[in-house]
């Protein structure tokens, strides 16, 4: 029997599962991508307004969110695209291919399906060949769906592929070293965890090194897969050499991963799993608690991202401003109009980073998902555990950290705010800002909740819907007004810049509650594993 057999087979079903997920994930990702490219041309239709752009793109904040910057001194439409939206849509693919990749791979084998599998006529590298070949798929999709778009909206075919090519790169890569990840790890969670991880590491790198040596980019750039695909310049230069270099490491990532198939057990991780007490401690007294420990390692990387991206977020204050008093126009972009222009970013962007918490929480309620397809789920409600214990006491936890992580982006940015505006109040202000989002941030909690509880098998979807969340609340100004009203953010005063509202923050959190009732409800009326 070949290694390989019953991978063809295992391919199919495997695309089958994943019929829900993979056009989700493609139309969320690249549809999006185009809307924003769609919503710039709307925004910066002249030269005169892309170049004042550009002024603000060139600061050093601005490069450590978006990239090195290319094409600034004619900022073309391509170029802001592939400045300003390209590295976002890189991380997305990113998260997706880990996603993917982990479940097909690591989950398989820890819900023991994969052992039953291989008990056919099925060869060893069957099931790592399927969930690659899935997620190649997927990130294949991702990028034709985008270079149609891109090319509806009127930007040059050649930058649009140059562009969609390293979004591409950027979704192997991560697609190869998530395999790597599900082979060296015993659980799901951790193989996740470990891949979601490296895309923050790969984003926090390319940021380091585009803003130690501008648009060239230092060595730290050229250690990150988004760093190597944003090296392409779309629309400026369309360079394609960068793109070998992570398609080289996808390949050797992806040999890595096969080789260390050959050297463990099913079901095992590589590397061995630590030793642990013989009776549990007392932090781990409750569902809460250990609840706690299995999801600490996605907190501290959500956590420590959200803050180090808000960092350079706080430091834009001053150069919005002149950004603003240069193309007065653009003010209308911004809550509180040009009076407020600085908070006006603050708010946009604080939208921006709870909504990473948010995503933070679905990766959290899918950990809880795998916790019941593996069966550990069920062995816990065996004891004297009632089915809402178990599940509420997750989705406090999870809810706790996602607060935290919003108020972590709120201090982060008041923290820089404060020292390039010499505004000492600026920590508490943007601290009581992303505060005031805690409702929408709980509602989002709460539907992850009730679909999980009713219809956990929607799950995936929720991942599209943070993205209409993101693009609603960061382009709501421009959009039509009846596009963001499904969105939790359109109904929460857009503060620093706006007034402090409670009405529409107690309703916010009464949805909230119904909706952690209702998913609490529909899991203990549903059988466990369905």
């Amino acid at each position: 029997m070949s290694r390989l057999s019953g991978a063809a087979v295992l391919a199919e079903l495997a695309v089958r599962t994943d019929r829900v997920r993979i056009p989700v994930w493609t139309v969320a990702v690249a549809g999006l991508t185009v809307l924003l490219a769609s919503s710039y041309s709307t925004i910066y239709p002249t030269a005169q307004s892309r170049q004042a752009r550009a002024e603000l793109i060139s600061s050093p904040a601005a490069t450590a969110l978006a990239g090195p910057g290319y094409g600034l001194d004619d900022y073309t439409l391509g170029a802001m695209v592939a400045n300003e939206i390209a590295g976002m849509t890189m991380v997305a693919v990113a998260i997706m291919s880990v996603l993917l990749v982990t479940r097909h791979l690591r989950t398989e084998e820890e819900t023991g399906r994969t052992e039953l599998v291989r008990a056919g006529v099925v060869g060893r590298y069957a099931g790592i060949t399927a969930g690659l070949i899935s997620a190649a798929l997927a990130n294949v999709f991702v990028a034709l769906l985008l270079v149609i778009g891109l090319l509806a909206v009127g930007l040059p075919p050649a930058g649009s592929l140059n562009m969609s090519a390293g979004v591409l790169v950027v979704g192997l890569v991560f697609t190869a070293l998530s395999a790597l990840a599900s082979q060296l790890t015993e659980h799901a969670r951790a193989a996740s965890g470990a891949g979601i991880c490296a895309v923050v590491v790969a984003y926090l790198l390319r940021a380091v090194g585009d803003v130690q040596e501008g648009r060239s980019g230092s060595l730290l750039t050229w250690v990150s897969p988004i760093g190597w695909s944003q090296a392409t310049r779309a629309y400026v230069d369309e360079r394609w050499w960068p793109l070998l270099i992570g398609l080289v490491a996808a390949a050797l990532t992806v040999a890595g991963a096969y080789a260390a198939i050959g050297r463990r057990d099913v079901g095992a991780g590589l590397l061995p799993p630590r030793r642990g007490r013989a009776e549990a401690t007392a932090r781990l007294n409750g569902v809460a608690a250990l609840a706690t420990r299995q999801q600490r390692g996605q907190i501290l990387a959500w956590g420590v991202g959200v803050f180090a991206l808000s960092l350079p977020i706080g430091s834009l204050g001053r150069q919005i401003s002149d950004f603003i008093d240069q193309d007065p126009d653009l003010a209308q972009l911004l809550p509180g109009g040009a009076a407020a222009a600085a908070d006006g970013a603050f708010a946009l962007y604080l939208v921006f980073l709870v909504v990473m918490a948010a995503m933070y929480a679905v990766g959290a309620v899918g950990s809880i998902r795998s916790e019941e397809s593996s069966g550990r789920a069920e062995e816990a409600l065996a004891t004297p555990v009632s089915r809402a214990r178990w599940l509420g006491g997750q989705l406090a936890i999870t809810a706790t950290a996602a607060v935290a992580i919003a108020a972590a982006a709120g201090i982060g940015m008041g923290i820089t705010a404060a020292f390039t505006l010499s505004d000492a109040g600026a920590v508490g202000r943007l601290l009581g800002a992303a505060l005031n989002t805690v409702p929408a941030l709980l509602l989002i909690v709460g539907l992850c909740a009730a679909v999980y509880g009713i219809v956990p098998r929607m799950l995936p979807v929720l991942w599209a819907y943070l993205g209409y969340v993101l693009v609603a609340g960061m382009f709501g100004e421009v959009l039509p007004g009846w596009f963001g009203v499904l969105s939790p953010f359109h109904y929460t005063p857009a503060l620093p810049a706006e007034s402090f509202a409670a009405p529409p923050l107690v309703v916010l959190l009464g949805v909230a509650a119904i909706l952690f009732l209702a998913g609490i409800t529909g899991f203990r009326r549903r059988d466990v594993g369905r």
